[in-house]
């Protein structure tokens, strides 16, 4: 058989390297104009809040800081020096522009290492997924590590399988145990997680026990000297992870981790941003999303296991410290490996598996829009206005003789914290202890305005909310509600399947997010 021209080759390949350059730079301006407009849009989390307000300290501070928090200091070290930089007169919008420009960057990293000699069709719905990924989108652009630990899971997934190819090279060394240090400088969850996985693919891919000493031996060791500076601090925070306990939505152990991991599976695919019209197609599209995951997944199946044994592991380390709301932001650095597998399973079956991929882009188009509207998140409270709320506070009270309560059993209240004046006065309410203490502070004398700040789903035991609400209102001279962020119709039907779970059939769930109470005592 006649073998081509060499300069028909190389015509071939330089057309080849100038299509995925040219799509490159087509995807990243689609990807900067959609990820670096308005980057205002949503009101502060209450963890941007503490992103912020970190920031602004001190290197020495911010290191101390972390010592008694659950986060590494290396984030919010970066956070600081980059918080000089005057791109806005607005803190928090310097903040998130560093996760946007972290997110763009590791589409770069992604093209450039992961799918380099992948299968132009593999690469181009690889980049498409990820680009309009509105799951990225929400979380991409908050001022957290998120997209940071996505920049430093690619780096070790790229140099763990370039180690395990040639163990000879130690530029794939350094660059492993660089990006893996990072990874646990940044976050405990991915670093550990990562670690632990690239422990088993070290061990499954290795023959003879002289290659697998060294090759396994010598990065661990690297990892484990450099990481130690800070490694002592992980003991109490896994004391912490070990003692909390987060919301759960049903009451049952088991069902509560099948919701958890449905809502995972649901945020990457679909994103958090869903109009009503749209959340019955997605629903459908779901288990054949699923189908096309499993696929791609086994295509390389010596990846599997251990991509497995990681999720398994993240997964475990996320259930138990949030709640199903806040489960694909912690996983969110395993995105780009959900991403590729979907891609791969795609390309691999092709055919009408493809006209569900073009249906998957279009749905993704429909939640990037949709998150710009700021109206249907699945999570009502990343809408909260904590801004207006503080400012509705301390332009209608006197800070000396006003306490302002928030139920932080249901709600966030780090936002309003920062925004309101240090002179006020905040309890949070937590227990049935800390709403005595407040009741003792009033008749103690002295206050004569209150502000309670809370959920309008009380989840509080024996709804003690509710009843302080009550005694409240037939006790004070004059009060007044204010209502904050109407539910959308998609966050409305959740909350109603909420209260079938709970068995709330007969009750009308709230209409909004979180409301204001304001209680006078009568002028003499």
């Amino acid at each position: 058989m006649p073998q081509k021209p060499a300069r028909m080759v190389l015509s071939t390949a330089d057309a080849t390297q100038r299509y995925r350059l040219f799509t490159l730079l087509a995807l990243l301006t689609l990807q900067c104009s959609i990820y670096a407009i308005h980057l205002s849009l949503l009101p502060m989390w209450g963890d941007e809040a503490f992103t912020v307000e970190t920031a602004a300290q001190t290197p020495a501070r911010i290191v101390q800081i972390a010592t008694a928090d659950i986060h590494p200091p290396l984030y919010f070290l970066l956070a600081h020096w980059w918080n000089k930089i005057p791109i806005s007169s607005d803190p928090l919008v310097r903040l998130r522009a560093l996760s946007v420009i972290f997110a763009i960057l590791t589409t770069v990293l992604l093209d450039r290492l992961w799918l380099r000699k992948a299968p132009t069709t593999l690469r181009n719905w690889f980049l498409l997924f990820w680009i309009l990924s509105p799951c990225l989108l929400l979380y991409g652009r908050m001022a957290r590590s998120y997209s940071m630990q996505i920049f430093f899971t690619v780096g070790v997934v790229w140099y763990l399988l370039r180690w395990v190819e040639s163990s000879e090279d130690w530029k794939d060394l350094v660059g492993l145990v660089a990006a893996l240090v990072a990874l646990l400088y940044t976050h405990y969850l991915p670093g550990i997680v990562l670690w632990a996985g690239a422990n088993l693919f070290l061990l499954l891919q290795l023959r003879g026990y002289r290659l697998r000493v060294r090759t396994w031996l010598l990065p661990n060791l690297l990892v484990a000297v450099l990481s130690l500076p800070w490694g002592i601090m992980l003991i109490p925070a896994l004391v912490q992870w070990q003692r909390s306990q987060a919301y759960r939505l049903t009451g049952n152990v088991w069902a509560e981790q099948l919701v958890k991991l449905g809502y995972s599976f649901y945020s990457f695919v679909f994103g958090e941003s869903v109009p009503i019209w749209l959340l019955p197609l997605t629903l459908l599209l779901a288990l054949p999303c699923f189908w096309l995951l499993v696929s791609g997944a086994w295509i390389r199946r010596d990846w599997f296991w251990p991509a497995i044994f990681a999720t398994a592991f993240a997964f475990l380390g996320a259930t138990r410290w949030v709640s199903y709301a806040f489960m694909g932001a912690r996983l969110l650095f395993l995105l780009p490996l959900f991403l590729l597998a979907l891609s791969a399973g795609v390309t691999a079956k092709g055919g009408p598996w493809r006209v569900l991929a073009v249906i998957l882009v279009g749905a993704n188009l429909v939640g990037v829009w949709t998150y710009y509207g700021a109206e249907d998140l699945l999570n009502a409270g990343y809408l909260v206005p904590s801004q207006a709320i503080a400012n509705q506070i301390a332009s209608h009270s006197n800070s000396r003789d006003t306490v302002v309560w928030v139920d932080e059993l249901n709600f966030d209240g780090s936002a309003l914290e920062y925004y309101l004046p240090r002179s006020f006065r905040i309890r949070w309410l937590t227990s049935t202890e800390s709403v005595e203490e407040a009741r003792s502070e009033l008749s103690a004398g002295g206050i004569h305005h209150v502000w309670f700040l809370r959920s309008s789903h009380d989840n509080s035991p024996g709804h003690m909310f509710e009843q302080l609400e009550s005694q409240m209102i037939a006790t004070w001279s004059e009060d007044a509600r204010y209502p904050y962020v109407p539910l959308s119709p998609v966050q409305l039907a959740i909350r109603r399947a909420v209260a079938r779970l709970h068995h709330y059939d007969g009750d009308q769930p709230p209409r909004y997010v979180c409301e204001v109470w304001e209680f006078k005592a009568s002028s003499k």
